[in-house]
């Protein structure tokens, strides 16, 4: 079985990080270069030349090219070296690098590193809210020094949010006590996943909502979507008691998970609001919240998880299983069928 599904569009980056210089990254192993041509496009290269090997990605784009920094062999958006500005020019048969899939969308950038011919653009997350004029964004990045399904694991589980995000995005557990928390789960599509929460009546918002909604009781909710190989979707609602959802604040958040190759996991992730949209501080304080529950809460017990567990996959190690884990499971299984399909080899 292959490592990583690589028939998959993979997060390689946000749109407004990629201007006139390159930008390297490994996607499930495969060292890329990713560059902008003058026309807006985007190109994934692979990032090794075939020459000395040199980091494409440390190079200049030249026109709709990319030159190597070591000897200056351009290289087209197909891979195909065209310029060899040595000698009398010859270009060997072999001086050229795969060229990917790539697609923009909705402010983020997407890789494909399989078979080109499977590659779908329907099976792009559709995000349009984070460039809608009607919701105030941030967008962010950490590396995670640990396995991509860890965090997955983590994300579609949301019980664990008022012992480890007590201060930022789950409120203290004491909060809770009394409180019923309905759990939802359903697969769509064959291999979607969502996990829902609700808490009707919440006598008092999560910090994250507390500036946005108020110190009154609500209706809460908090809808996950899962979709292979990695791509998530968290949907936050608090509205009055037996409102519709969408009737009330809305906060979005994306967790986009990029497996680099080396047991290390990029980490996309972005948040918006439908409310007090043109209150800088408050996107200021959003992003904030966000940066502190990933990098100070989420990331640490994950690498420390991972750290005790060393190189064993967590279901060979028998974990004890809780009803709530079973959207975690789940798509450890759909990941899993899908892997062993796959016919190409990582």
């Amino acid at each position: 079985m292959a490592p990583y599904y690589l028939n998959s569009w993979y997060c390689a980056g946000w749109s407004k990080d990629l201007m006139d210089k390159p930008s390297g990254i490994t996607i499930c192993g495969k060292t890329l270069a990713i560059y902008r041509d003058p026309a807006g496009s985007v190109v994934a290269l692979d990032g090794r030349c075939p020459h000395r090997f040199a980091p494409l990605a440390k190079g200049v784009v030249v026109g709709d090219r990319l030159q190597c920094p070591y000897h200056g062999l351009l290289f087209d958006r197909t891979g195909a070296c065209v310029h060899n500005p040595h000698g009398d020019g010859m270009i060997p048969p072999n001086a050229r690098v795969e060229s990917y899939p790539v697609q923009e969308r909705a402010g983020a950038l997407w890789v494909w590193p399989g078979d080109p011919e499977k590659a779908d653009v329907d099976l792009l997350p559709s995000t349009d809210w984070l460039v809608s004029d009607a919701y105030a964004t941030a967008t962010g990045y950490l590396l995670v020094n640990a396995d991509y399904q860890l965090v997955t694991d983590n994300l579609l589980d949301l019980t664990h949010a008022p012992y480890l995000h007590p201060g930022t995005v789950g409120g203290r557990p004491e909060d809770s006590i009394g409180q019923v928390m309905e759990h939802s789960f359903e697969t769509t599509d064959g291999n979607v996943i969502h996990s829902n929460y609700r808490v009707r009546n919440m006598p008092r918002p999560t910090p994250q909502l507390l500036p946005l909604w108020g110190e009154r009781p609500g209706d809460f909710y908090a809808e996950m979507r899962w979709q292979p190989a990695s791509s998530m979707e968290l949907d936050i609602f608090m509205t009055e008691p037996g409102e519709d959802k969408k009737a009330g604040v809305h906060v979005p958040t994306l967790h986009y998970l990029t497996p680099t190759g080396d047991g290390a996991t990029h980490y996309f992730f972005a948040i918006g609001r439908n409310v007090m949209i043109d209150d800088d501080e408050q996107t200021r304080l959003m992003a904030h919240f966000a940066r502190i529950a990933f990098e100070e809460e989420d990331e640490p017990m994950i690498r420390a998880c991972q750290d005790l567990m060393g190189t064993s996959d967590l279901m060979s190690l028998r974990p004890a299983i809780l009803r709530t884990d079973v959207a975690g499971v789940q798509a450890r299984r759909v990941l899993g069928k899908l892997m062993k399909a796959e016919t190409v080899v990582a």
